[in-house]
């Protein structure tokens, strides 16, 4: 519902498969009445995934879905300032309507969106989760129905699963949801990651992942010895004229790959 106008808006249901939907329509229509929630009549069709990301993701401009994939098309409109992301800062005010839905995002769209926006909805999150807390630790004295720590797992799970999010953040985000958060098992070495956008490949050994940051540590250009990762002198994202996930990762795999061949032998 549209809280300003009190107009009834689209609801949308997800099933496993077509099939499934189907047959729920069919369920649905043959009862030979008009469905109603309430006073209100109800019209059931068929969807699809692309009409679901367009509500989603209204103010995205010059962007339409295709098959679940974001097209963005140019316009030669004089006052059509173009695509610029697919969430605006004051959407991202109502991060809490998708936060347990983080795969909605177009996260593998790593081209079309930048690191800042990445960000925000990271700093958003956050807030979610502190003001949360907030509200668990004042539960003795102001009482608040519906807040509990099974909403809070509920919402870490999310944030901990958003895939562009770095391993630094998701750190943040199990600290902040102390004690509850203490539950997720991560690695240590989450807490000083180097990369912003690089991160560990899911399943992979933890003592695989200390070995590359010994290698690291022993590069030449290292000038600490007291971080896992050591530390590195390097142009700032912004100096070298990197905005988008995309030209950040690609700009960390090649300095990681140098770094690499810097200090292994040859022969490897």
């Amino acid at each position: 519902m549209d809280r300003p106008t009190g107009k009834t808006m689209d609801c949308f249901v997800e099933f496993f498969s077509h099939g499934d939907a189907q047959a729920a329509l069919k369920k649905c229509l043959m009862r030979g009445w008009q469905l109603r929630l309430g006073e209100r009549v109800v019209d059931v069709h068929m969807s699809s995934q692309d009409e679901l990301l367009k509500e989603l993701f209204p103010r995205a401009k010059n962007c339409t879905w295709e098959h679940g994939r974001p097209k963005i098309t140019e316009s030669t409109e004089p006052y059509n300032t173009g695509f610029k992301s697919f969430v605006t800062n004051e959407e991202l005010l109502q991060l809490v309507t998708w936060a347990d839905k983080p795969h909605r995002f177009p996260w593998f769209c790593v081209e079309r969106y930048t690191i800042k926006t990445r960000d925000e909805i990271f700093r958003s999150t956050l807030s979610l989760v502190n003001i949360l807390m907030n509200q668990l630790n004042r539960a003795n004295e102001v009482y608040t129905p519906n807040i509990s720590e099974t909403l809070l797992a509920d919402l870490l799970y999310a944030a901990l699963n958003v895939p562009a999010f770095s391993e630094q953040q998701r750190w943040t985000l199990r600290k902040a949801g102390s004690p509850v958060g203490a539950k997720v098992r991560m690695s240590p070495l989450a807490e000083l990651w180097p990369f912003e956008v690089l991160g560990r490949k899911a399943g992979i050994n933890e003592d695989v992942v200390q070995k590359y940051a010994q290698i690291l540590r022993s590069h030449p250009a290292n000038t600490s010895r007291e971080t896992p990762f050591g530390v590195w002198t390097a142009f700032s994202n912004e100096a070298l004229g990197l905005e988008t996930l995309g030209q950040i990762g690609a700009h960390e795999m090649e300095m990681l790959l140098t770094m690499l061949r810097d200090v292994l032998p040859e022969s490897l």
